[in-house]
């Protein structure tokens, strides 16, 4: 008799810490999920404090895609520095060629930025009819127009360049709900706002561990972000930029199979501690 109860309190004692691991380890606090808290109390990062942003013109690196204009008020002068099928007179002329349907798709295949941009190539170097191989690695969106500029300028006076990036492409995966590449058309995007664009982050994410592989002239650099606080808005993380590989990992929570929700990890719970109660039985029963 002594020894079933013996058995008995062993399994008792068994059920309790199964029950208090699990209730510990599945409970994410809401510190673990709320985004931007201020927490290192500081006067600049609370609300309606105006936040300094750390904007850092992007620089050029092979494989980017870049749009360029050429204008001038004699505008066949100009013509020349296009690709032939990438002249404005022949894009609307191919737009305009069908009548059955198909002119939207051929001005849409007509408009991609993949077909008509400028292709930094490994060398760092874009290739502009009559002007032949230019460099654009390193410079800024901008420093590449004056560049620009400066060369046509002694056969076109009046000359203007416009330069933009085809837009910000990133890849975000890990605990995010809808992983995968994205390419965003504007001038600037957050992180948040690359978070926001991938259905948000999971329950389960670590928001305090965000990593941004980065790419840099010299080679890759990863960095953590924590998004639950606000310190990253005044670094240079806080805006993302082209070819960024966004990695959000797992809490440790993961590891030990909790739901995901409430209900989840109630469930959870109810089934452990049913096999729990029928070791219990077969213990006190023998």
């Amino acid at each position: 008799m002594m020894y079933r109860e013996k058995k008995g309190q062993a399994a008792i004692k068994l059920l309790g810490f199964l029950l208090i691991i699990l209730m510990a380890s599945s409970c994410i606090p809401n510190e673990k999920v709320v985004y931007m808290q201020n927490k290192d109390l500081e006067p600049s990062l609370e609300n309606d404090s105006l936040i300094a942003l750390s904007r850092i013109d992007y620089q050029l690196q092979p494989n980017d895609i870049l749009l360029i204009n050429f204008y001038s008020s004699d505008e066949e002068a100009v013509e020349k520095y296009y690709p032939v099928f990438a002249r404005p007179d022949n894009l609307l002329r191919m737009g305009s060629q069908n009548s059955n349907g198909n002119q939207n798709n051929q001005q849409g295949g007509m408009n991609d930025p993949y077909l008509i941009g400028y292709n930094v190539d490994k060398d760092g170097k874009i290739e502009i009819n009559s002007l032949g191989r230019v460099e654009a690695s390193g410079l800024t969106t901008t420093e590449l127009k004056y560049q620009i500029e400066e060369l046509i300028r002694p056969q076109i006076k009046d000359i203007l360049v416009s330069v933009k990036l085809s837009g910000i492409p990133f890849t975000i995966y890990g605990e995010v709900n809808s992983p995968g590449q994205q390419l965003i058309r504007q001038y600037d995007l957050t992180l948040l706002e690359a978070i926001a664009r991938s259905g948000d982050l999971t329950i389960n994410a670590n928001r305090e561990n965000v990593l941004i592989m980065r790419q840099y002239p010299d080679g890759v650099r990863i960095h953590p972000v924590d998004v639950t606080g606000r310190k990253f808005i005044e670094t240079e993380l806080f805006f993302i930029q082209p070819d960024d590989l966004i990695y959000v990992p797992p809490l440790k929570i993961r590891e030990l199979g909790t739901g995901e929700t409430a209900l989840q990890t109630f469930a959870t719970i109810v089934s452990v501690i049913s096999g729990t109660v029928l070791i219990l039985g077969v213990l006190t029963n023998n």
